[in-house]
């Protein structure tokens, strides 16, 4: 019986859940986020958002980077956390995403705040200049609306899956 263990177990044992907690946090600090299921999110944004207010304070301490080495796995890594740590916008974030095909688990995006990319608006000009259509491309344009299908639609499942095997 676990009293007062505020640890997620992820139904692991020890060693098992400190390597899978560790593989996360590598690639999260490569890719700046990560997909993985909602239990798993939680107790990687723990390890993170206490490597990050970590290696805030302790800037450049040796015993803390060698640390971040065993975690992190090499040198690149390290430099990225500290890159990212010295920034204004530091933290982490959790979106819940969707639900897994196979076997229908939440899961959940996390990733590191402030590293989202920005979408750029194009104002399209084809709007502004007005264009003079003839009635011969009229006709062709009357032809083709019946015939066009529209096979670039994605198809996405907007409720969960009713069975257990997500069929």
């Amino acid at each position: 019986m676990y009293k007062r263990i505020k640890k997620l177990k992820l139904g692991r044992k020890t060693a098992h859940r400190k390597s899978l907690i560790h593989n996360l946090l590598r690639s999260l600090f490569e890719n700046n986020f990560v997909v993985t299921t909602s239990t798993k999110a939680k107790a990687l944004k723990q390890k993170a958002s206490s490597l990050i207010s970590k290696s805030i304070t302790k800037k450049d301490d040796l015993l803390f980077r060698r640390e971040l080495q065993d975690i992190l796995g090499n040198d690149e890594l390290v430099k990225k956390l500290k890159e990212y740590t010295s920034k204004d916008k530091t933290g982490i974030g959790i979106v819940k995403v969707g639900f897994r095909a196979g076997d229908n688990a939440e899961q959940s995006r996390v990733y590191l705040l402030g590293t989202e990319k920005k979408r750029k608006v194009e104002k399209k000009e084809d709007e502004k200049e007005v264009k003079k259509v003839t009635t011969e491309e009229k006709k062709k344009v009357n032809i083709d609306k019946g015939k066009k299908v529209d096979t670039s639609a994605v198809i996405r499942r907007t409720e969960r899956a009713k069975s257990r095997s997500g069929l």
